[in-house]
């Protein structure tokens, strides 16, 4: 279990000790975690997906299965962890441009739009 979150407060854990059960060491002070540490294993494979098949979203989207909007949704995810920042709920350009590009329909463009407003 990666713990990144205090589950009371949510705020970033601070890693202040390692122990190695084997030898019976501990190590304490002050520990830098990684960014990476974020992640779900489930995006942590999204990810290496996604740099496997070098950004191509049409591929990732044939691999996984999945509708270009979830492998969007998906990517929006990740940068709001990497970030830090939700997507501002008002922001629609995302959406509008897969319209515009043709990957998602109307009706799934308003369905995303109504989605993201009631988050």
């Amino acid at each position: 279990m990666n713990l990144v979150n205090c589950p009371i407060c949510h705020r970033e854990l601070e890693i202040r000790q390692y122990h190695c059960p084997k030898c019976d060491v501990t190590f304490q002070g002050n520990f830098k975690t990684s960014w990476l540490e974020g992640f779900t294993a489930s995006q942590l494979e999204f990810i290496k997906l996604f740099l496997l098949v070098q950004g191509n979203l049409k591929e990732l989207q044939k691999r996984l299965g999945i509708s270009y909007p979830t492998v969007k949704n998906r990517l929006a995810e990740i940068n709001q962890i990497i970030t830090n920042q939700p997507i501002p709920e008002h922001d629609y350009t995302d959406i509008l441009a897969d319209l515009e590009e043709g990957f998602v329909t109307v009706d799934e463009a308003l369905n995303m739009i109504t989605k993201r407003r009631k988050q």
